[in-house]
């Protein structure tokens, strides 16, 4: 009987695979069909009857209206669903998900005897929350138990190493697959094989460059060769052409790994009941060209975590290819060259298409089921066993409890584990029982394989009881994986908009970290319509509304037994276990009260199709306008040329295109659009930054021309306070420091003015430059002219009662109300 969970599952875009441990070795499971994967696609040509596989896979592009495939990205939105005309039933991702589960269920059940009781599903690295959750339900719905989830790098990672003999060794894996890419760091050290950084893109995968293959080669090829119009992906009367084309351009890419050209022969329905052939010669060539911007995407991922990590190149053993695309020789050419790519030895040792699976499954070994306690029946004892299922280690300690339907004297009785089959055989002393019937002992294991212990249980009289369970299996690895990372960093979104993350990005799960806050505004129980919201985001931009949602806490009158004044303290909690539930605590201590955050991740919305559209506009513009900008620097333009190699907007501007029919391209380009407003939000961040360094330079400089002139002692010590806090400020950049700075320098030259009468003058002309911007043009130009001529016969005492004046003609922007929330300690609303 099975004491762990053995099976790990491939949950792909693309294809799907099973695997199992059997004595210490990791096997792919093959299907019916006798492939080693089968594809992630569902037929329902009629009510009750359901094909998962490769024969659904073929109807995709022949039954559009029945077949579907590449839902993976769409899981956890809501309200996202495929529908099935003849059989007249929508199914959610989840329950698409579930279809192709119940088939590799089938497969191992067909294969081994048994159905899997649970499996370890692999993610991507870079999944939210939402997805993580709905891939659970998805298990639940296939009839798994409980199903830990595992990141696919992690998972690759852990099947190229558990039993690599490398020590101190670094390992990136490049995991490059139909759906999703991802990146991950991996160190063995003394027996563990730990995960230092993940990076990756959800959206970024194989189907990309088929897409690009369809709309900048075929499209355009059958427009020309067969006249047809109006040939676009969201058009629904050629949804059935476009299935055929995606298909035989995911075949041909995949030819073309073997071969430098191919040639395809389609028919295609060319509107009004006919068919017509289609042929044209693909060259792996234009593959390359156009795969260009998603390698380069790849790539620059890559670097971007070794940055992170801290490391280079030369420091990382091994590339571990993973995924179908990495079957691309131009690819691995452009990963092994250390200019154009990341210069590191490659490892394609494994089969890149079934060595996530074959992953999961050895971290499934470690994992014991969910099974109730053995309970004594009457004539035998059972026994709760404590030990690791795998380990690095050869002497692994063992300890139990024994119990009984019956008192017994435990002193009386000794247990002894005996493994005969051992090499060479195995057999531990007698251990004798407390009073409580407890034990410890040690066992020593065979390297790289399963050793199996007899529990045997003797007692006064050398006579052997019956015990359940009556083994124990211990399987030796040389690398145990050690615990796996939390992948987006937990916050919340503080009153200015910003994201103040409280949980990091590689806390090692179980994780808990507290933070504490203050209020921004005042809660009276009178006032019925207050509220204090703290929404909670995942996420690493510094914004908050460039990351994702994901809950919120409030607290009203009616919550607290006194009034909260503003700027009271709010200590958040988050803790994140090991199988990525969350749970989020505020605790105000004034009230000596408690509130959890409602997360709810099954009501992550699609994005709707407008919005993608108005939000690209806005991208358009914006880049527009950096490019057109001087002023923005050569760091800034750097981060601009990289956008426009990875082609990332005109990426994003097709799957815009294909939102409106298709809610996985929805939230491809609303992740898209995302990343590139952030990449925008730093340029421009920046730009002000500047803007405010140059600004605060002429106000030093103002200084110190006033100072020269007429400063006193005490002046000049705080200019120069100000002049060395700024060549601070210069090495490391902050806007909220040069914004003190500035204000600091300005009341500095103020005071000096104000002393010997100038500050009124200088206060004069700046209203006179900036008269156009003063309300009542009339008055204005009258108060201006009373002004000049207040200068020209030196009557200074008439001047205050001018700017007086004028200061009232000064345009004043009301505040926007709004809900109140938290600020961090050095926070500033906006």
């Amino acid at each position: 009987m099975r004491d762990t969970i053995d099976f790990g599952i491939d949950l792909g875009t693309t294809n799907s695979a099973i695997a199992v441990v059997r004595d210490g070795s990791a096997s792919v499971i093959k299907n019916n069909e006798n492939w080693d994967f089968t594809p992630s696609a569902v037929w329902i040509p009629k009510q009750g009857v359901t094909y998962v596989g490769r024969r659904a896979r073929d109807f995709v592009a022949a039954d559009p209206a029945n077949a579907h495939a590449e839902f993976k990205q769409e899981m956890g939105l809501d309200g996202a669903a495929r529908f099935f005309r003849d059989a007249g039933i929508p199914l959610t991702p989840q329950q698409l998900s579930a279809e192709v589960l119940k088939s590799l269920r089938a497969d191992a059940q067909h294969a081994l005897g048994e159905p899997p009781q649970a499996a370890v599903i692999t993610v991507p690295a870079a999944f939210r929350l939402h997805q993580n959750n709905a891939t659970g339900e998805a298990a639940a719905l296939a009839g798994f138990g409980n199903c830990p989830l595992v990141q696919e790098p992690t998972a690759a990672a852990f099947a190229f190493g558990f039993q690599n003999e490398s020590t101190d060794a670094c390992w990136m894996v490049f995991d490059f697959g139909g759906g999703t890419f991802d990146s991950a760091l991996v160190t063995t050290h003394e027996g563990e094989l730990r995960v230092l950084d993940h990076a990756g893109d959800p959206h970024l995968g194989g189907k990309l460059i088929d897409w690009a293959i369809v709309e900048r080669l075929l499209v355009p090829a059958v427009e020309a060769e067969l006249g047809l119009r109006d040939l676009r992906r969201d058009n629904p009367v050629w949804q059935r052409t476009f299935g055929v084309l995606k298909a035989a351009a995911e075949d041909a890419k995949i030819e073309l790994s073997r071969t430098t050209s191919t040639n395809l022969m389609i028919e295609l329905d060319v509107g009004g009941g006919d068919r017509r052939m289609f042929e044209h010669t693909l060259r792996r060539d234009d593959i390359d060209r156009l795969a260009e911007p998603f390698y380069l995407r790849a790539i620059n991922l890559c670097r971007e975590a070794l940055t992170k990590a801290g490391l280079g190149p030369a420091d990382v053993d091994k590339l571990l290819l993973v995924g179908g695309t990495t079957l691309s020789p131009t690819l691995r050419e452009r990963l092994a060259d250390p200019v154009e790519g990341l210069g590191i030895e490659l490892d394609h040792s494994q089969d890149p298409t079934t060595v996530v699976a074959r992953g999961a499954a050895v971290f499934a070994s470690t994992v014991p089921l969910d099974r109730p306690k053995a309970r004594p029946v009457e004539g035998e004892f059972s026994v709760d066993l404590r030990y690791p299922r795998n380990t690095s280690l050869t002497l692994v300690p063992v300890q139990g409890r024994f119990e009984s339907t019956t008192a017994q004297d435990w002193t009386r009785l000794h247990v002894v584990l005996d493994n005969q089959n051992g090499m060479p055989p195995f057999r531990t002393p007698q251990v004798s029982l407390d009073a409580q019937g407890t034990f410890v002992t040690e066992v020593r294991v065979d390297e790289r394989a399963t050793s199996t212990f007899d529990v045997l249980l003797v007692d006064h009289n050398g006579m052997r009881r019956k015990v359940n369970p009556a083994t124990v299996s211990i399987t030796h690895v040389l690398n145990e994986l050690g615990g796996q990372v939390l992948t987006n960093s937990l916050g919340l979104s503080e009153a200015d908009g910003t994201f103040t993350p409280i949980l990091h990005k590689g806390a090692r799960l179980p994780a808990m970290a507290r933070s504490t806050f203050y209020t921004t505004i005042a809660l009276h129980r009178t006032d019925s319509d207050a509220v204090i919201r703290i929404p909670l985001v995942e996420g690493e931009r510094a914004r908050a509304d460039r990351n994702l949602r994901i809950g919120l806490i409030e607290i009203r009158p009616k919550d607290v037994r006194i009034d909260l004044p503003g700027d009271s303290e709010v200590e958040i909690t988050i803790e994140v276990d090991e199988s990525r539930r969350v749970t989020v605590v505020a605790d105000v201590p004034l009230v000596d009260e408690q509130f959890e955050a409602e997360i709810d991740l099954s009501r992550v919305q699609p994005p709707v199709a407008a919005d993608l559209e108005r939000e690209l506009r806005e991208v358009h513009g914006r880049l527009a306008a950096l490019r057109d900008n001087r002023r923005v620097s050569a760091v800034a333009r750097r981060k601009l040329d990289r956008l426009e190699g990875e082609q990332v907007l005109d990426t994003a501007r097709d799957e815009v295109r294909a939102a409106a029919t298709d809610p996985g391209s929805a939230a491809a380009a609303d992740h898209r659009l995302r990343d590139i407003q952030a990449v925008l939000d730093e340029i421009e961040e920046e730009d002000q930054l500047n803007s405010l360094l140059a600004e605060l330079d002429d106000e030093i400089r103002q200084c110190k021309d006033l100072l020269d002139r007429k400063g006193a002692a005490d002046d000049l010590l705080e200019l120069a306070d100000i002049e060395r806090r700024a060549a601070d400020v210069r090495r490391n950049p902050d806007s909220a420091t040069v914004d003190e700075l500035i204000g600091r320098a300005v009341h500095l030259s103020t005071s000096v003015m104000r002393r010997d009468e100038t500050f009124d003058i200088a206060l004069f002309h700046h209203f006179r430059e900036n008269m156009a911007r003063l309300s009542q043009p009339m008055r204005a130009r009258a108060l201006i002219t009373e002004g000049n001529m207040a200068i020209a016969q030196q009557n200074w005492r008439l001047l205050p009662e001018i700017n007086h004046e004028l200061r009232k003609l000064w345009p004043v922007g009301e505040p926007e109300r709004s809900p109140g929330g938290v600020r961090s300690q050095n926070g500033r609303q906006r």
